[in-house]
């Protein structure tokens, strides 16, 4: 094997790794916060040392940051995967009940990060450099569908992109006040609420 090959190998092993670290540390961050939530917790809820964790990442912020950047990819994929479809709107439509479910599912683990975020100049620079790439290529969606907005109405653009991530992300306080809502009938209300603004 070459020594490409066997670097490539190694690297993917590596990332592999940082998943598996990223996945456990969500769950204990669910379970116990993230001052709740050890290294060690971290690393004996799948067999890892403490000390091995510090080999991938040298601390819960960075690992709060990982989780940030891989929130912000999988964000980004999704987005991607509207534009390529003739009608924007119907694509967006079409994505909401999934929004909504993953919202809610990732209710706790999000709660967490701002919470952070609000009290850690760190955590809080990478959310918010985060926030801005979404915000960016969430009102790209909608001049897709307003083409006139940006150079007509500029804050009116900023404003219903404020509005439509909003919806989404205040589903994460009331996942965790209401964890009864019906999510059926939520997308059907947001897909209602999402099409009347984007028309008018």
């Amino acid at each position: 094997m070459s020594q490409t090959n066997t670097d490539k190998k190694t690297r993917g092993k590596a990332e592999v790794r940082r998943q598996q670290i990223l996945d456990a540390a969500a769950q204990c961050f669910r379970k116990s916060g993230f001052h709740g939530a050890s290294m060690a917790d971290i690393a004996k809820s799948f067999g890892m040392s403490a000390g091995h964790i510090y080999n991938y990442f040298e601390s819960k912020e960075a690992i709060i940051e990982a989780m940030v950047q891989r929130d912000l990819s999988d964000t980004l994929a999704r987005i991607a995967a509207i534009r390529e479809k003739g009608d924007i709107l119907n694509a967006m439509l079409g994505a909401v009940d999934d929004g909504v479910q993953r919202r809610i599912a990732q209710s706790q683990l999000d709660a967490e990060i701002v919470a952070e975020a609000s009290r850690n100049p760190k955590v809080a620079q990478v959310v918010q450099q985060t926030d801005a790439v979404i915000r960016q290529e969430v009102a790209r969606l909608i001049e897709s569908v307003q083409p006139a907005m940006a150079s007509q109405c500029p804050h009116m653009l900023a404003a219903k992109t404020t509005i439509l991530m909003a919806l989404f992300e205040g589903l994460m306080i009331r996942a965790i006040r209401n964890p009864n809502m019906q999510q059926a009938e939520l997308g059907i209300a947001l897909k209602k609420v999402i099409e009347q603004m984007l028309q008018s």
